[in-house]
């Protein structure tokens, strides 16, 4: 199996955060831990979004919006992500993968990028976008 990792960048009203992260096919939403959340600077919409864990939980995260959400030097202003505390399990996996703790990036995230998941390069890629 080939992890797929991407290079991020989030400004928040507060503080800037930069790291490399799980591109994650599986997750609709992206998710920040709430720790650095709070560091960052998110503004809260007030919406509670639900959704399942890989471990078959049902996980409640709140959605905020980051003001600047650089994904493989592509710039997204008023990026939506799930905001929830991250299991201590999926933080070691992610740690003992080389990748950030603190954030799995989400497929809602990569199409407005207009990249995909690469498996064969362990990156992401620049598709053309397009419309019906």
């Amino acid at each position: 199996m080939v992890l797929v990792k991407a290079k991020v960048k989030l400004k928040g009203l507060r503080e800037s955060y930069s790291s490399t992260v799980l591109a994650d096919s599986g997750a609709r939403m992206t998710l920040v831990d709430r720790a650095l959340a709070d560091r960052l600077g998110v503004e809260y919409t007030g919406r509670e979004i639900s959704f399942i864990s890989i471990s078959g939980h049902s996980v409640k995260a709140l959605e905020a919006i980051v003001a600047e959400f650089e994904v493989e030097g592509e710039k997204l202003k008023y990026e939506p992500v799930a905001i929830s505390e991250i299991p201590e399990k999926v933080k070691d996996a992610l740690r003992s993968n080389e990748l950030d703790e603190n954030i799995i990036l989400g497929v809602l995230t990569m199409e407005r990028g207009n990249m995909v998941p690469d498996t064969v390069t362990g990156k992401l890629r620049k598709v053309e976008s397009f419309m019906f």
